[in-house]
């Protein structure tokens, strides 16, 4: 199967497959470092996606903040996900290379879990109106 930067449906069935396996996971082995890559991963993915559907030229980042910054250009709805960018990113970013403090990696998954949902819900359904 072949991919393109440019189709939101290829950024989002990447995102839902990396969700997936975050959940799946989680489940058997609770909030892990694996578990947290994953879930930001999904979520840039979904952002990515959504803002590729509204024109956007693609950046080849990892911070979440500037891509909900982007999407709250679009729709203000997305500044509610500023806390959950700012944590999801930090987290990975420390678990990513060796050297970071793991300590808080995880700690508050359940928390970051609900609000990749709330987002993911916001932005498949802008998407099924688009």
């Amino acid at each position: 199967m072949k991919t393109n930067e440019n189709n939101p449906q290829d950024w989002l069935f990447l995102a839902r497959e990396r969700l997936e396996s975050a959940d799946a996971l989680a489940v058997h082995r609770g909030p892990t470092y694996s578990v947290v890559e994953l879930l930001q991963e999904s979520v840039e993915r979904y952002l990515k996606g959504y803002l590729v559907s509204r024109g956007w030229k693609l950046e080849r980042i990892h911070d979440l903040a500037p891509l909900v910054e982007a999407a709250t250009a679009f729709d203000a709805r997305f500044a509610a996900f500023d806390e959950m960018a700012y944590s999801l990113t930090e987290q990975f970013w420390e678990q990513h290379y060796p050297g970071g403090d793991l300590t808080e990696v995880g700690f508050d998954y359940s928390e970051l879990r609900r609000d990749v949902g709330e987002l993911v819900k916001l932005i498949e359904g802008l998407l099924r109106q688009a």
